[in-house]
């Protein structure tokens, strides 16, 4: 919940990932400060994609990460570190999502 309670409602910049796909799935990451947040709503298939966390750009960040699990109410969330060289692994389920939160 305080992941949800921390999203901004006013961006320094959103950019629209390449893993996008119109009709299929939504991929963005809008930042506010230094501070990140990348956000994908999935379609009716379920996939696993690859994202190219780049965005980020120099330094280290903590990161919360909240993934779907086969349930629809069910999610699991993860804290790591991450930079703008790694890349994500993320599997969601049809209709699923992703959230995750970026901060140095």
């Amino acid at each position: 919940m305080d992941v949800v309670k921390s999203i901004p409602s006013v961006w320094d910049e959103t950019v629209v990932l390449p893993v996008s796909q119109i009709g299929d799935l939504a991929a963005l990451a809008r930042r506010k400060g230094d501070m990140w947040f990348l956000a994908i709503d999935n379609g009716p298939v379920g996939r696993t994609i690859k994202v190219d966390l780049s965005f980020l750009g120099p330094g280290s960040f903590q990161s919360t990460l909240i993934r779907d699990q086969a349930e629809a109410d069910d999610v699991r969330i993860e804290h790591q570190t991450a930079r703008a060289v790694d890349s994500l692994y993320i599997k969601m389920r049809s209709g699923g999502g992703f959230v995750g939160r970026f901060t140095r």
